[in-house]
């Protein structure tokens, strides 16, 4: 079964990339980047996508399989000004809730997507971000949505990179996803660096 793709904010595709790397059968439906050189890079790492352009005014999502999400960390990262991620709030971060009304177009349509992906900075689950995280996680509950969420550490998980991100998983039949355990590291930040950069 060929899995069907929506990347929102899509960066440089790494979830693509993941689903690359694992050999899974997928077809990239469409990508959603505000940000036209950033889209660039996607399509010149990925092969040409359709891009959906700017959340805010997009209408409708195709439907798919799999959509993944990772809206902008930077008010609720500790090294941004925590300006938070209410709904209404009109900061980058609460573009989290453009992915939700987009969600509520697809459930009118009965198309929604059998599994959401999102990834975000670990900070969503402190103090300052906490309840309007857990506010997201009813959302989804009231879509039917069974979410698991997990803080995983990239140096656990063959990268050379004490990078900690929240990862959760949704799904609409599936039930709980169990999260992978961690492996010991046996490649160090020297091995993947190049050695002749020009």
């Amino acid at each position: 079964m060929t899995i069907r793709v929506i990347e929102l904010f899509a960066g440089i595709g790494a979830q693509a990339s993941a689903l690359e790397r694992l050999g899974l059968d997928h077809e990239r439906i469409a990508v959603c980047e505000w940000d036209e050189p950033t889209y660039k890079v996607y399509c010149a790492i990925h092969g040409d996508t359709p891009n959906l352009g700017d959340i805010t005014k997009v209408e409708h999502l195709p439907e798919c399989d799999l959509l993944t999400y990772s809206s902008p960390c930077q008010d609720i990262s500790v090294a941004g000004h925590k300006a938070g991620l209410a709904k209404g709030s009109g900061t980058r971060s609460a573009t989290l809730w453009d992915v939700g009304r987009l969600l509520e177009d697809m459930k009118e349509r009965n198309v929604l997507p059998e599994v959401l992906l999102m990834e975000n900075v670990d900070s969503i689950l402190f103090k300052h971000a906490i309840n309007d995280f857990l506010q997201w996680v009813r959302f989804l509950d009231g879509l039917g949505y069974t979410n698991s969420y997990q803080v995983l550490n990239a140096k656990d998980h063959g990268v050379p990179q004490n990078r900690k991100r929240m990862f959760m998983v949704s799904t609409l039949t599936l039930g709980k996803f169990i999260f992978p355990e961690g492996r010991p590291l046996t490649t160090r930040l020297k091995d993947v660096l190049e050695k002749d950069v020009p």
